[in-house]
């Protein structure tokens, strides 16, 4: 069985819908969210049954011809699902609860499967076996994409139950080093995309890298944030409908609960305009305009806070909002625009302007640090 889940936000992402009962015109289905309990951990399931009829065209479209809010204190409804319909959906919702367990939320779009939960669950059972581990850690190249097929073929072939019963109890700082080669090869892979990108001007190409590594724009901040919403909608539309405030990302202090709004450009982004005097010159209207932008998110969230917050479902602040802008490369600067660039970003006491550059040489700091706890030379 393979399901896919879409995050809708930090804390929640939408599944599959389970279809229960279809005939030529109606169906019913149920429509599970998976979603972080922090009142129980288990209960991390949740959905509506939901009736949908057949439009002319063959699309499906939900269907409500009776609201259960509207009902009187003698009135009531019942749904009634056969044995099979039953069946299926313990079944299929209980992949759903395990792909939870095994991996959390993650962001964007990700496919599981049995086989995906099997080849975690050898992953994390690697115990006994040292040898196995060793021989592979050793092999400097290509050890990650080796140790990856190695576990897969654990997780798909007929003696997979036989296997994970023999891995067992492997000693905690081998589990570390083992941890450490995926996150060195997770750090490559994006230093590549990096080196390959460096002059990509597509905004939608970074706001989906980032989104997948939701890790990265982390690095930003000193106190713990962590990723919360992509596109946010921060309120400001007009009567019409238009207008409204939408930021590339609201990332939230773990702790605190107050959120930072990050506004991205691209790495081709021009920092410097045209010299205004010797020795001077002028910052390029993209990262002036993005710094009013991103402060018009600000003053935005704070005047509609108590209705976001209502609507979220998830507890956020606004106590102080950081902002955040991530654009061009300092790398492009000349001595003179540098010191330029740099008075001008120093002196903003609201805003926060890192380049692409400086963001992914953390990057480079972190895997470099990576490297040497786990004895590797890069």
């Amino acid at each position: 069985m393979e399901i896919t889940l879409n995050s809708t936000s930090a804390g929640t992402a939408m599944g599959e819908d389970i279809i229960l009962r279809e005939t030529t015109t109606t169906r019913i289905l149920f429509r599970p969210m998976v979603t972080n309990n922090p009142n129980n951990e288990e209960a991390s399931v949740r959905g509506w049954f939901t009736y949908q009829k057949k439009k002319p065209g063959g699309n499906w479209e939900d269907y409500k011809e009776l609201d259960n809010n509207r009902l009187r204190a003698d009135e009531w409804t019942k749904l009634e699902l056969k044995s099979e319909e039953l069946l299926k959906l313990v079944t299929e919702l209980d992949v759903y609860y395990k792909v939870y367990k095994n991996y959390g939320i993650q962001p964007g779009r990700n496919k599981f499967s049995k086989t995906d939960l099997q080849v975690e669950k050898i992953a994390e059972m690697l115990k006994e076996n040292n040898s196995i581990i060793s021989s592979l850690l050793e092999l400097d190249e290509h050890k990650s994409e080796l140790l990856e097929k190695t576990i897969k073929w654990m997780g798909t072939t007929d003696n997979s139950a036989e296997i994970v019963e023999k891995l067992l109890e492997i000693q905690g700082d081998e589990l570390d080093h083992l941890n450490n080669v995926v996150g060195i090869a997770n750090l490559k892979k994006l230093l590549a995309i990096w080196g390959e990108n460096s002059d990509n001007s597509d905004e939608e190409f970074w706001q989906r890298t980032f989104t997948e590594n939701a890790w990265v724009l982390s690095q930003i901040f000193a106190s713990p944030f962590l990723d919360f919403q992509q596109k946010a909608y921060l309120g400001g539309k007009t009567i019409g409908n238009k207008e409204g405030k939408i930021v590339d990302f609201v990332y939230r202090n773990d702790l605190s609960k107050d959120v930072a709004l990050i506004e991205i450009k691209t790495p081709s982004t021009k920092l410097i305009s045209s010299k205004y005097r010797s020795g001077v010159y002028s910052i390029n209207t993209d990262i002036t305009g993005s710094v009013v932008q991103v402060l018009g998110y600000k003053e935005q969230i704070m005047k509609d806070y108590l209705r976001l917050q209502e609507s979220c479902g998830e507890e956020f602040k606004v106590f102080n909002p950081h902002c955040v802008v991530i654009a061009g490369k300092i790398e492009k600067l000349e001595k003179d625009q540098l010191q330029s660039f740099e008075l001008y970003r120093k002196e903003m006491k609201n805003v926060v302007i890192i380049t692409y550059d400086e963001l992914f040489q953390k990057v480079q700091l972190l895997l470099d640090l990576l490297a040497e706890s786990n004895g590797t030379v890069e």
